[in-house]
């Protein structure tokens, strides 16, 4: 109920202002279909004349998402490193010893691929 009356005086606003009201914005439908057609020659002869446009070569994952490729390998090589070096699953405080080489890993790698990143654009 609310919305058919919030739709009504909006209609009824819309109505009453001038240049806003549907039938006076409109354009007579033959200067709409002539605007029309002439936009699609104009764009037609600019596609003829370009030519086709180069495509770009198709990058991988990781050409796109350095930065994230980055933090991938840093963690999966530190918690790696850091779980070989010290053999247990767990230190004495009861933390994941993964993680203890996981974190700074995680900041090397992103930090390699931001670099990385940089450089290629």
């Amino acid at each position: 109920m609310n919305f058919t009356r919030i739709l009504a005086a909006s209609l009824i606003g819309m109505s009453m202002v001038p240049g806003t009201a549907l039938a006076q914005s409109l354009p007579a439908p033959g200067v709409l279909r002539h605007s029309i057609r002439r936009e699609a020659v104009r764009l037609a002869s600019q596609k003829t004349a370009a030519g086709q446009p180069p495509q770009q070569a198709h990058r991988s994952w990781a050409a796109r998402h350095p930065i994230a490729l980055g933090a991938i390998l840093g963690i999966a090589t530190g918690g790696t490193i850091a779980q070989i070096s010290d053999g247990r699953v767990t230190n004495s405080d009861g933390r994941p010893v993964f993680l203890l080489g996981a974190v700074p890993g995680l900041l090397i790698g992103s930090s390699i691929g931001a670099v990385v990143a940089c450089s290629h654009d």
